[in-house]
């Protein structure tokens, strides 16, 4: 029974996380985060989204109050407001509330680290759910899509929220806010976009083949991202 878990459940569903979390640790050149430090974003990235479910489903019964399952509003709201604002507001949340404030954070890359890591520990438990439910066949579309999704959606947060924290230690509280801002908005508009092409209203209305177009635009403005900062190593 052990080895049927782990094999068929826990190494399917998290061998993406651990080599994406791991490949943007190694991309940290100057000075690594500790390893605790990225396992306790990766630990309340999974513990936080335990409560975005009941939360997804009121907002879900709210909008379906509104408009038919079917109808265009209806998976415009629900993937935008229902799914992917939760989701994001939670990562943030977590980074905010356990990595913000650390001495450890001190180099804008670290934001990418740490985003990442929240990120995928969300991703992480949200997969082990998926394969438990779906079974290990599902793991090899969510390994080339969804848990590099979550991976570019946490860059994008790291990398504003890295901006917020240097603006906000130079005394530009404006400017920090609006950073903060787009740390959330930014990833909340890109999930909401990636949800919604795979909804059944995107794939009537042919929208679904954009959903490609975005994934490879999001994946190598993630990894643009990933190598500028990596290679210019500026501290906060």
């Amino acid at each position: 029974m052990t080895r049927f878990l782990f094999y068929f459940v826990l190494l399917p569903a998290l061998l993406p996380v651990i080599l994406i979390v791991g490949y943007v640790y190694k991309q940290d050149k100057v000075e690594r985060e500790p390893a605790l430090m990225v396992l306790k974003a990766l630990f309340y990235g999974a513990l936080f989204s335990l409560a975005d479910i009941p939360v997804e489903r009121l907002l879900q019964q709210i909008i379906a109050a509104y408009y038919p399952a079917m109808d265009i509003n209806y998976q415009l709201a629900e993937n935008f407001l229902g799914v992917a604002a939760v989701e994001e507001l939670t990562k943030w949340l977590v980074l905010y509330l356990f990595i913000w404030k650390s001495h450890d954070f001190d180099y804008k890359f670290d934001g990418i680290v740490y985003g990442v890591s929240a990120s995928l520990g969300f991703a992480g438990l949200e997969n082990i759910i998926y394969v438990i439910h779906y079974g290990t066949g599902v793991a090899v579309s969510r390994a080339l899509f969804a848990i590099p999704g979550h991976a570019a959606f946490g860059i994008i947060m790291g990398f504003f929220l890295a901006r917020a924290k240097h603006f906000r230690l130079r005394g530009h509280s404006f400017i920090s806010f609006l950073c903060m801002v787009l740390c959330i908005a930014i990833p909340v508009c890109i999930h909401g976009t990636y949800d919604f092409l795979l909804s059944p209203a995107a794939n009537s209305s042919n929208f679904s083949p954009y959903f490609f177009i975005l994934v490879i635009v999001i994946d190598v403005i993630s990894y643009r991202i990933i190598r500028h900062e990596s290679r210019t190593g500026r501290p906060l």
